[in-house]
């Protein structure tokens, strides 16, 4: 393509079909964090990067993320039997991207996670990335599924990965508190600010977090949907 002073092409062998193809990816330039949710969320200002983070070959369908581990020899078997097979035709999402794109090229990173059998937390980023873009859409009712998928997957990560456990604790929280349920929230915040083993910074979180929602009269956006 000619310069593009938004956009680079980023060049692709996928790790399926192994076709060459070129996709979109945002200038580092082109936008900043402006904030930060309590979920982690970013804010941009100018473009999202978020909606080029999946890679989808046009040729095969394959969908791609950076911090998928499970794209070689018996789970390919496995993406091509659950995933590949099943999938009714490859689309061309390489270029300019809306937030359906976005949604669309996570959703299909997330089967492709799910047929090769991902470990849990990567699969609760994933679906935490996916709420995050109906967030973007003002789509309360598909953030709260994706919400609850990712809670899950965090719920079951945290049990067997010691590895940033204080982060996957905070999350489950987190969104237990956006999903209304305060009991299993209080749970997770209290042991986050009673245990002197956790880090002052999620501590911290944790406090203002829990803090602020007993003095906000506000309830958080998704607590009220589905009453």
């Amino acid at each position: 393509m000619a310069f593009n002073i938004y956009y680079y092409e980023s060049h692709v062998d996928c790790k399926f079909c192994k076709k060459h193809f070129t996709t979109y990816k945002v200038r580092p330039n082109r936008y900043k964090i402006t904030e930060e949710h309590s979920d982690f969320m970013p804010v941009y200002e100018g473009l999202n990067p978020l909606l080029y983070e999946v890679a989808v070959c046009p040729h095969c369908g394959f969908a791609y993320h950076k911090s998928m581990t499970r794209t070689y020899g018996p789970f390919m078997q496995l993406i091509e039997e659950i995933y590949i097979k099943e999938l009714r035709k490859p689309m061309n999402i390489c270029h300019e991207r809306t937030i359906d794109d976005a949604i669309t090229s996570f959703k299909l990173a997330y089967l492709v996670c799910r047929a090769s059998m991902e470990e849990a937390l990567l699969m609760a980023n994933i679906a935490l990335k996916i709420a995050w873009l109906y967030r973007l859409k003002n789509d309360t009712k598909s953030e709260r599924r994706y919400l609850v998928a990712a809670r899950d997957f965090y719920s079951k990560s945290f049990a067997s990965n010691q590895e940033g456990s204080e982060r996957i604790l905070y999350l489950h929280a987190e969104l237990s508190l956006r999903l209304g349920d305060i009991s299993e929230a209080k749970k997770g915040f209290s042991r986050l600010i009673s245990d002197q083993h956790v880090s002052v910074k999620h501590r911290k979180l944790a406090k203002n977090r829990w803090e602020n929602y007993k003095y906000d009269e506000q309830p958080t956006s998704i607590e009220s949907i589905s009453q």
